[in-house]
């Protein structure tokens, strides 16, 4: 009996451990729907670190799962003025999107297309916003410029005890950079010099 308790909570714990898709009619129908979401051609950098860096669909499975889609004609390949390869949803991969889309569960559609839509916003921010990471024997500094058409809109440089602090602070700018601008203006704006106590004076 305990035994099988056990048994029983390693397989759990097993389970936990790795929420990754490994179902590929699963997958195929998570990535049709995503692209169904996002609406625009990506390439192959961006899926991949959207579905399997991001940990939603397992490594094999999105491999096989890629090319069972172009083989089957539910998405194509075509490339751009760049000669980069973009993925595009097909109307059979649109179809397979919209009419099977609860084949796989909520948690996971909506976990891969905010990831997606995410990922997107970062790389179309890319040009606008620049982060880079000074190391410091005492700690780390965070560097952020933000522009707008070659207008350098803000140039700041913080001090964080510890790399990691500084890659947070770092993710959180890039999350939402347009807000981050607005929050320092707002923070200057209401910054005032504290008042002296003349109770005594």
């Amino acid at each position: 009996m305990k035994k099988q308790m056990r048994d029983e909570n390693l397989l759990k714990i097993s389970e936990l451990a790795d929420r990754s898709v490994t179902d590929a009619s699963v997958a195929s129908v998570l990535l049709c729907y995503m692209m169904y979401r996002v609406n625009e051609p990506m390439d192959a950098e961006l899926l991949y670190e959207i579905a399997v860096a991001g940990e939603i669909i397992n490594y094999f499975t999105y491999q096989e799962t890629l090319q069972t889609l172009r083989s089957n004609g539910s998405v194509t390949v075509e490339e751009n003025e760049k000669g980069e390869s973009l993925y595009a949803l097909t109307d059979k991969g649109e179809a397979c999107a919209r009419r099977l889309k609860t084949f796989a569960a909520k948690s996971y559609r909506d976990h891969i297309v905010v990831a997606a839509k995410r990922a997107l916003e970062r790389r179309k921010n890319r040009d606008d916003v620049k982060v880079n990471y000074i190391h410091l024997d005492t700690g780390c500094q965070l560097h952020v410029s933000l522009t707008d058409q070659g207008m350098t809109l803000l140039d700041l440089t913080l001090f964080t005890p510890d790399e990691k602090q500084a890659h947070i602070l770092g993710e959180r700018v890039l999350s939402n950079p347009s807000a981050f601008y607005h929050n320092v203006l707002q923070a200057a704006m209401k910054n005032e010099e504290e008042p002296f106590d003349l109770t005594d004076n």
